[in-house]
């Protein structure tokens, strides 16, 4: 399953949320590889000591000299300060970046026209089921973009996509899970206020978007769940009236088209 990765020395840059992620995620479904990996804050680094196949490294260049394979996971502005100092390690080995905002021409620009491939994923990632969209440069190999999947894959679902598509994504995908965690809050404090208990509510939330997400996947048309919920007269098209008059329909269309908009003038700032 991950011959790719079999035996392979695998750096991440950036023990974040998303980092640390990726690596947990890797660190699950590949038992036959070593992790390198450095962060600013030298403190993240121990919540991997336990971990022999985790080897925290003192510099990216140490890192970068080390690897087969590249994972970038460093914040947008950081970017062109990190690659810098790495790209002449750089010039034989794939770099997979999930900074968001970060186009493959840049990126080559960094490693000098080197081997690239972008990366969206999510937040998701920490309980495995990220949704991540990817795209190779000019430069990437058919097994470039295989070895990505196959990492990418210990973190969730991924989609092969158009780099102009890539704006979008981080809005409706990057940026979406927030705007559904804060739907399941709202539904969480309206059961609250009807009277049951903070957990309970927040668990029926949860549990009740995870229910219409499945629907979704499995083929069922958004209109055709509204459709077998919502009875003549009944609570479920009541709700619905409510929610339509305060446009909450609306605004989570606008809050997707804005942070995409937020998202294309990060990559032409």
């Amino acid at each position: 399953m991950n011959e790719l990765t079999k035996g392979k020395n695998i750096g991440i840059i950036g023990i974040g949320n998303i980092g640390a992620s990726i690596l947990r995620g890797l660190l699950a479904t590949i038992a036959d590889a070593r992790f390198l990996i450095t962060d600013v804050r030298k403190e993240i680094l121990n919540a991997f000591a336990d971990d022999s196949r985790v080897i925290p490294c003192d510099s990216n260049k140490g890192l970068a000299g080390k690897s087969d394979i590249l994972i970038l996971a460093v914040k947008p502005k950081d970017v062109g300060t990190v690659l810098e100092e790495i790209a002449p390690l750089m010039r034989d080995k794939p770099l997979i970046s999930v900074a968001a905002g970060i186009t493959t021409d840049e990126l080559e620009r960094y490693v000098k026209g080197g081997r690239v491939v972008r990366v969206m994923p999510n937040i998701g990632a920490r309980v495995g089921e990220s949704v991540s969209a990817l795209c190779g440069g000019r430069n990437a190999t058919t097994e470039d973009i295989a070895l990505a999947d196959e990492i990418l894959s210990a973190i969730g679902s991924i989609y092969h996509v158009k780099e102009s598509d890539m704006d979008v994504i981080t809005g409706l995908s990057g940026s979406g899970i927030a705007f559904f965690a804060e739907v399941i809050d709202a539904m969480a404090d309206a059961g609250v206020y009807e009277g049951l208990p903070r957990d309970l509510a927040l668990a029926i939330a949860a549990k009740t978007a995870l229910g219409a997400a499945r629907l979704v996947i499995s083929g069922d048309d958004p209109a055709a769940i509204k459709a077998m919920t919502a009875s003549p007269g009944g609570t479920t098209i009541r709700g619905i009236y409510a929610m339509e008059s305060r446009a909450v329909r609306a605004a989570m269309m606008e809050a997707v088209i804005e942070a995409t908009k937020r998202s294309r003038e990060l990559r032409e700032r």
